[in-house]
C-alpha cells in the first residue's frame, strides 16, 4: 500500500544516462603551454541540463559564459568534487570541451544527488 503522502523521486536511474569523468590535470613538463591529464578522479553517469537562472548568475559571476548543470549520484567519500578538478561530459554535443567545476551543491537534507555547476574552459 502507497502511503497518500508518497511522492516518488524526482529524479530516477533512468535519467541519469551520460557518462561523465572527473579529471585533474597538471601544467605539460614540456616547452609548450598546455595541460596533460595527470589522473582520472571519478567516472559516473549523470543528468545534465541548462543552468537555471540561479546558476547563470553564480556563472557570470565568475566569468562563464557557457555552462551546463549536472546531476550525480552522491559518491560519499569515493571522490568529493572541489572547483580544482575538471570533466569531461561523453557527449557528441560536447566533443573536446573541458569543463571547470564551478560551484558544488550539496543536498543535506537528502544525500542521494549532488549537483555541480560547470563553465566551459575550450
Amino acid at each position: 500500500m502507497i502511503h497518500s503522502n508518497y511522492k516518488p523521486p524526482e529524479i530516477g536511474t533512468g535519467d541519469l544516462k551520460t557518462p561523465v569523468s572527473f579529471f585533474e590535470y597538471a601544467p605539460s613538463d614540456g616547452p609548450e603551454p598546455d595541460e596533460v591529464v595527470k589522473k582520472n578522479l571519478y567516472s559516473c553517469t549523470a543528468l545534465i541540463y541548462n543552468p537555471s537562472m540561479k546558476d547563470m548568475t553564480i556563472l557570470e559571476a565568475k566569468g562563464t559564459k557557457e555552462g551546463v548543470t549536472i546531476k550525480i549520484r552522491d559518491p560519499y567519500l569515493d571522490y568529493v568534487p572541489t572547483n580544482k578538478h575538471k570533466v569531461e561530459i561523453d557527449d557528441y554535443r560536447y566533443v573536446n570541451k573541458k569543463w571547470e567545476i564551478i560551484d558544488v551543491a550539496l543536498d543535506f537534507e537528502n544525500n542521494a544527488f549532488v549537483k555541480i555547476i560547470l563553465g566551459a574552459t575550450s
